[in-house]
């Protein structure tokens, strides 16, 4: 094999995720949709309407669940919670 074969290997196997890195990446992926999926829950509340001490609630919610979403950096995962 070449330098640059044996290079190009090399590369390959350091981008491969490892076994813990494919787990840890699953289980974010999970979280992820969840927090996703309580987003579009208060989102779709507060779309809906409800008395002011309601809709305070549902944004309180909704910024807790966005900010969680944002810490784990859930944008990695963009296509797989369409």
């Amino acid at each position: 094999m070449s330098k640059t074969g044996k290079t190009a290997a090399l590369a390959l196997l350091l981008a491969l995720p490892t076994g813990a890195q494919a787990q840890d990446d699953e289980a974010r992926l999970k979280e992820c949709r969840k927090l996703h999926e309580r987003i579009k829950h208060y989102t779709g509340l507060r779309r809906k309407g409800g008395s002011a001490a309601r809709m305070e609630s549902w944004k309180k919610q909704l910024r807790k669940h966005e900010a969680r979403f944002r810490e784990l950096d859930c944008s990695d995962f963009r296509r797989e919670l369409r």
